[in-house]
């Protein structure tokens, strides 16, 4: 049979992979935008085929009927404001289709689930859980029937985009398992009794427990600087946090979101889950139960086509329980949905300061627990003091006059203008710190600078090894301030967070003239060596921190707390919220008598 002849490709050949899917499509080409693109089709045609067969799966289909779909909110223009530093979805990736790409079959997700949460609504009697947050911690704040604030208006999705996703129906009829429910095999139901399998004990027996830590521990935690002064139910926030409580209780996703943020900071805070009849196991699974179910849910509230920031909040808890964990690869699409979502809602720019300032904080903790960058922009930089407060400040008179001088002096020997910028600013936030600790009344607008003030910098310290090129000294001096930086604002949560990345300071130490100790700035390298081990829950890099730090103090005459006291003085050092460290820290290095001569 004579060879075929090669017919010449038309200009839209190159497009003809819509008609492939996942079991055709093998080809790679030289052109790496067609081949993305190729896949993203091909992913598209996969997750719709799913969709398709598990509404087929489906016996009785809703009879809800669709509402019309209202037209969208005005969206920021990009160039306006951007949401991430490092590059995310265009303003056409579909949030609702990542939520959707994750697949609750996986392994991680295999946990029991005998309820769709769509199909779950809440038990009213759990709104008394929620009705007062601070009641164990402080006298509740007046809260107006209706806040007036953007989290109460509900936003559509974009005009013309449509959902391939049935709405599914709140009658409390459960369907039948279609192929994403979640599946546990039979023999571990059998050998691990659990709460896990009844929906309405867990929530009577361990939502109460995971509300009270969140508000008692978790909170005061984030707002260590605010809640020194007064209760959690006084500080500026509180408004804020009592209307996200409420929300809460609005939509199973909300709850659901929250319980396995909460469950999730718990074990991390704790180390296990301190719930009634909790066992080993359950903290393994307790999280992942109360995420499978709030994405299950998410889902079933996009796919009516709205979008509001309570959802975005949503995923910006389940983007957190990732983080708590660790676990980057877990967390990503959900960092990856929580964009888009922030994009078509306008920018971050629209949600108020209680969320977007935990939204900051979570972005620069996930960054100083590796030593990465932080990927969204921090654009709300409160800036310098002022002149008329620099005076009040100044005519109190209660810092150290020459805090930051030799931490300046050791960059003469190492330029790098940003970590010197950042070390004068760093002086103006131990001044307000030692103001504020000393101020006898709270000022909301005061305790806003410094918490801002605080995360722009650790922002910048963060971001630095993309703007200046660093040798390693300087580097480790750039990671302690990092530490000292975050400590100042949350000393237990950032302690946490940097014990994480403690071994990478480590690392580089041992790279420096720690043979001569770094002369003639052997007191900076003391500084380092001490806050890189306060940071260190690691048995072997403690030990190793405090020999050095050993060395290194009696080659410069230290000898007790007291004189450490007043050598860091003159670098950094804000005893209200790392003293009682330092003291624990300086215990390894001296023997108590000397300490407190």
């Amino acid at each position: 049979m004579p060879p075929k002849s090669k017919r010449s490709q038309s200009p839209e050949s190159r497009f003809l992979f819509v008609n492939e899917d996942a079991s055709t499509f093998t080809r790679i080409t030289k052109d790496a935008e067609l081949d993305r693109t190729k896949q993203s089709h091909v992913q598209r045609q996969n997750f719709a085929r799913k969709r398709r067969l598990r509404e087929q799966s489906i016996s009785a289909p809703p009879t809800s009927s669709q509402s019309s779909v209202s037209p969208g909110p005005t969206i920021a223009d990009p160039r306006t404001e951007v949401s991430s530093s490092q590059g995310g979805p265009s303003h056409g990736t579909d949030y609702f289709d990542i939520i959707q790409n994750i697949d609750l079959g996986d392994p991680p997700f295999q946990s029991t689930s005998p309820l769709s949460p769509s199909q779950d609504p809440l038990d009213p009697r759990f709104s008394a859980l929620l009705s007062d947050p601070f009641s164990l911690t402080g006298p509740s704040p007046i809260i107006p029937t209706r806040p007036s604030d953007f989290f109460e208006i509900s936003h559509p999705y974009r005009p013309g985009h449509s959902f391939d996703t049935p709405s599914l129906s709140h009658s409390g009829t459960s369907p039948p398992r279609g192929l994403t429910s979640i599946a546990s095999p039979p023999i571990l139901l059998r050998r691990v009794p659990s709460l896990l399998e009844n929906n309405t004990r867990l929530l009577e027996q361990w939502a109460p427990p995971l509300i009270q830590h969140y508000n008692t521990k978790i909170l005061p935690e984030t707002f260590w600087k605010d809640t020194q002064k007064v209760p959690l139910g006084q500080i500026r926030h509180a408004l804020s946090i009592h209307a996200d409580m409420q929300a809460c209780m609005a939509e199973p996703a909300h709850m659901y979101a929250f319980l396995a943020a909460a469950s999730t900071q718990m074990i991390a805070r704790e180390g296990r889950l301190l719930l009634p009849d909790a066992t080993e196991e359950d903290s393994r699974r307790a999280p992942t139960f109360f995420k499978t179910k709030a994405i299950r849910a998410l889902r079933a509230k996009l796919a009516t086509g709205q979008l509001d920031h309570h959802l975005a909040v949503d995923a910006h808890r389940l983007y957190s329980t990732g983080i708590d964990t660790d676990n980057y690869e877990v967390a990503e699409p959900h960092f990856q949905a929580l964009l888009s979502m922030v994009e078509a809602l306008g920018g971050l720019g629209t949600f108020d300061e209680y969320h977007l300032e935990k939204m900051i904080l979570l972005d620069c903790t996930a960054a100083l627990k590796c030593l990465g960058v932080p990927r969204l922009l921090a654009i709300w930089d409160p800036g310098p003091l002022t002149e008329a407060m620099l005076v009040n400040i100044g005519s109190q008179g209660q810092y150290h006059l020459s805090a930051g001088t030799r931490l300046r002096e050791m960059l003469e020997m190492n330029p790098c203008q940003a970590l010197a910028e950042s070390f004068s600013d760093l002086v103006q936030v131990l001044k307000m710190s030692v103001y504020l600790t000393n101020l006898p009344e709270y000022i909301p607008e005061h305790y806003k600078w410094f918490n801002w003030r605080v995360l722009i910098i650790l922002h910048r310290l963060l971001s630095m090894p993309l703007h200046c090129e660093m040798n390693d000294t300087t580097d480790c001096l750039r990671i302690a301030t990092a530490y000292w930086t975050a400590m100042t604002r949350a000393p237990a949560m950032a302690r946490r967070a940097a014990a994480k990345s403690n071994h990478t300071l480590r690392r580089k130490l041992e790279r420096t003239d720690l043979r001569y100790l770094w002369r003639p700035h052997t007191d900076c390298l003391l500084w380092v060596v001490v806050f890189g081990g306060i940071c260190s829950d690691d048995k072997d890099d403690v030990e190793w921190y405090v020999g050095v730090a050993k060395v290194t103090a009696t080659e410069i005459g230290v000898r007790n707390l007291q004189a450490l006291e007043d050598l860091f003085s003159t670098f950094l050092y804000d005893p209200n919220s790392q003293r009682e460290m330092l003291i624990q820290f300086a215990a390894r290095m001296w023997p108590v008598n000397d300490m407190i001569r």
